[in-house]
C-alpha cells in the first residue's frame, strides 16, 4: 500500500530515515565509519556537508517519488551540486507536481522541520538554522515558474517515468531541466 501526502504521514520517522540514508551515503563515499563521518560534519567539513546535502536531496526525491499521488519530478540545484555548501547552507529543491495542494506544502514543511532538528543534533554550527530545504513547488503546466540560478542548472533526481520523458537514459545520471 502506498503512502499518500496528508497530515497523517509520519514525517519525523520518514525524515530520520532520509537523514540516516544520507549519512550512510557520506560514510560510503569517504570510506569511513559513521562516527568519523559525523565528526567531520560536526567539524564543519565543507566537502562532507556538500555530500550530505546532495544525498539528502536524492533521498527526498526517492521518498516523494514513492508517495506517488501528485509528484512528477524532483530537481536539485545550487550549492548542494557544486560542493560549495557550508554548514549553514540550505538545499535548493524544485518539486514538480500535477496539481499544487496544501497537503504537499504541509508534508514538505514537516519534513524540513524534522530534518533541521536532526541536522542540529550533529552540527552545532547550525543551531540557528530554521530551515534546511528551500523548496519550490511548481505545477507541470507552469514550466516558466522554474527558478533560475546563475551558476548551476537544476538536475533531475527523480522523475515519474510515464509522465515526463527522461532526457538521459543512463541509470545513475541526472538530467538537467531543458536539456535537449
Amino acid at each position: 500500500m502506498r503512502e499518500t501526502p496528508s497530515s497523517f504521514v509520519p514525517v519525523e520517522a520518514s525524515a530520520r530515515q532520509l537523514f540516516d540514508r544520507a549519512i550512510e551515503h557520506c560514510r560510503h563515499r569517504t570510506g569511513t565509519t559513521r562516527e568519523a563521518t559525523l565528526e567531520r560534519l560536526r567539524a564543519g567539513d565543507v566537502e562532507q556537508h556538500a555530500t550530505l546535502r546532495y544525498a539528502l536531496a536524492k533521498e527526498l526525491g526517492r521518498y516523494l517519488g514513492g508517495l506517488g499521488v501528485s509528484f512528477l519530478a524532483i530537481y536539485v540545484y545550487g550549492s548542494a551540486m557544486t560542493e560549495s555548501s557550508s554548514p549553514c547552507s540550505d538545499i535548493d529543491v524544485l518539486v514538480v507536481v500535477d496539481r499544487h495542494r496544501d497537503e504537499v506544502d504541509r508534508l514538505l514543511r514537516g519534513l524540513d522541520l524534522a530534518l533541521v532538528a536532526y541536522f542540529r543534533e550533529i552540527s552545532p554550527r547550525s543551531s540557528t538554522m530554521s530551515s534546511l530545504l528551500d523548496v519550490h513547488v511548481v505545477e507541470r503546466e507552469a514550466p516558466d515558474a522554474i527558478p533560475g540560478w546563475p551558476f548551476t542548472r537544476p538536475i533531475c533526481l527523480w522523475r515519474q517515468s510515464d509522465v515526463l520523458p527522461r532526457e538521459d537514459s543512463r541509470a545513475d545520471s541526472a538530467a538537467p531541466i531543458g536539456a535537449s
